[in-house]
């Protein structure tokens, strides 16, 4: 089994502080998790990279509004998820989603708010939950990543741990039967950092860059019709070196 990467001095950032789930998020995971092998036949894989301490990015592709619950479920710690503003509008996530937590990301500008939010709950020991591509897939291909997962992980220090789901697109459809008892798959790959990636070898290291890179770990936990742009990646040549 490949080991998760040891700390040095520099990745001490939410090492220390890590808090418990809350009683209402709580409530919440021990629900879905014995509620989702029922839903579903969910097959899991990778749940011993997940650390249990300190400050961590989640890092997933995004199919479908089951995502969240399903890693809910499987993630044995309370996740701070990053999610649009719209879905507090909406009915009847409005109700169930507590104001503050998840953080809340105005999708159209760099919103530093939520920027500075998922932030300090890095830094604070807590696991920080982004789907990197921004945005649900259309197709269950994966998609080019934005550079806000890069920023968090520049910022911080801590590892990112990524997160491939596939089948969830097929939970819900949109003609009679409504409801499938599908087939899906959640993987979850060893932790790495920022400074691991080719990309960040370079003397200047272009974000958008290493957001391909970070999403690329992503992809390579997919089945290969999963993958899309990550199937053949892009070559970018070799970084120039500081």
């Amino acid at each position: 089994m490949e080991q998760t990467p040891t700390d040095t001095p520099s990745d001490q950032a939410g090492t220390t502080g890590t808090r418990k789930m809350t009683p209402y998020y709580g409530g919440w995971h021990y629900l879905l998790r014995t509620v989702m092998p029922t839903m579903t036949y969910a097959k899991v894989a990778g749940a011993e990279y997940i650390p249990r301490t300190g400050g961590a990015l989640l890092v997933s592709n995004h199919l479908s509004m089951v995502d969240p619950p399903l890693l809910m479920a499987y993630v044995p710690r309370h996740i701070h998820w990053m999610v649009k503003a719209e879905l507090f509008e909406q009915w009847p996530l409005s109700v169930l989603m507590p104001r503050g937590d998840p953080i809340t990301v105005h999708r159209g500008q760099i919103d530093r708010t939520a920027l500075r939010a998922a932030e300090n709950f890095l830094k604070n020991g807590d696991v920080v939950g982004i789907f990197a591509e921004g945005h649900r897939s259309d197709d269950a291909a994966a998609q080019p990543a934005r550079a806000g997962v890069v920023y968090l992980a520049q910022r911080t220090g801590v590892p990112l741990i990524p997160a491939a789901i596939s089948g969830t697109e097929k939970v819900f459809r949109s003609s009679f039967p409504w409801y499938h008892h599908a087939k899906i798959r959640l993987t979850f790959g060893p932790p790495f950092y920022l400074r691991d990636l080719p990309a960040a070898q370079a003397r200047k290291p272009d974000r958008d860059r290493l957001a391909f890179e970070v999403m690329a770990k992503v992809a390579a936990l997919l089945p290969p019709e999963y993958q899309g742009v990550y199937r053949d990646p892009v070559d970018y040549g070799t970084p120039t070196q500081a």
